[in-house]
């Protein structure tokens, strides 16, 4: 039976790190993060279902969040815990796991992420979005959908990044018929409103948004009202894709609220 490929890098004896990619990534998104954190943490980057290694995976559970978070804590535990670092969808991942699964998440950083939708129509209209994007996926193939996909205003500064065109060439890589089933089964429409687990959530947050990126920087700063171990870090000029913008950046802060005991 197929299960969630993931590569482990640095030190066996290191402080273990989940990572956790976006939609449409993979483990190698991580590549410039993983170089910086290597040294002291062992970092353990994952390919969620749908994309990279990890495919289609023959488990039917891993295609929903619970399952695949169920998933993403064995593998955890199995490093002896430690902390976590998601990137959009892998960053409601990542607070889904240290909600669910707290013995084995130490700290969480989440990075242009949300905690989701708290009203039933609001995520119902999301799921309706998502379904549309899914039918586009399979019906007018992956460079069509990145044409219409990267031109949402969240991503107006990644376009302008040198670093675009690999980006581009990355998501090619992609089967647009299970991103299409990522959509459907992992989407911000399918997946549960965490906002009220925050108040009770055991293991530190961070929330890194960018400073152009309004909408996510605000969610930042409203969880971190509600969550009594949260801080917000906000980088400036930068937009949503912080991953691809700035990966020194988050590795500098992410190392840092990881290195604290």
């Amino acid at each position: 039976m197929n299960s969630l490929a993931f590569q482990t890098t640095g030190p066996p004896d290191a402080p273990a790190v989940l990572l956790l990619h976006g939609f449409m990534g993979s483990r190698r998104d991580w590549d410039p993060v993983i170089a910086a954190l290597c040294a002291t943490h062992r970092c353990i980057a994952v390919d969620l279902p749908g994309h990279g290694g990890t495919g289609a995976p023959a488990d039917e559970a891993l295609w929903t969040p619970q399952g695949c978070v169920a998933a993403l804590a064995a593998i955890l535990a199995a490093a002896g815990g430690g902390g976590v670092i998601g990137y959009s969808l892998g960053g409601r991942l990542a607070l889904e796991l240290a909600v669910e699964h707290p013995q084995v998440v130490a700290r969480a950083v989440l990075v242009s992420a949300s905690p989701g939708i708290v009203a039933d129509e609001a995520r119902s209209e999301r799921r309706s979005e998502d379904e549309q994007r899914a039918l586009r996926l399979e019906t007018q193939g992956i460079d069509a959908f990145l044409e219409q996909w990267y031109r949402l205003p969240l991503f107006a500064s990644l376009r302008e990044h040198p670093r675009f065109p690999e980006v581009l060439a990355r998501r090619r890589l992609n089967d647009p018929r299970l991103l299409a089933r990522s959509l459907r089964s992992m989407g911000t429409g399918s997946q549960r409103s965490l906002w009220d687990a925050l108040t009770g959530l055991q293991a530190p947050l961070l929330l890194l948004a960018g400073e152009l990126d309004d909408k996510y920087a605000q969610l930042a700063f409203e969880a971190v009202a509600l969550c009594p171990h949260a801080e917000a870090v906000i980088l400036r000029g930068r937009g949503h894709a912080l991953v691809e913008e700035d990966p020194g950046a988050v590795s500098d802060e992410a190392s840092a609220f990881l290195a604290v005991r």
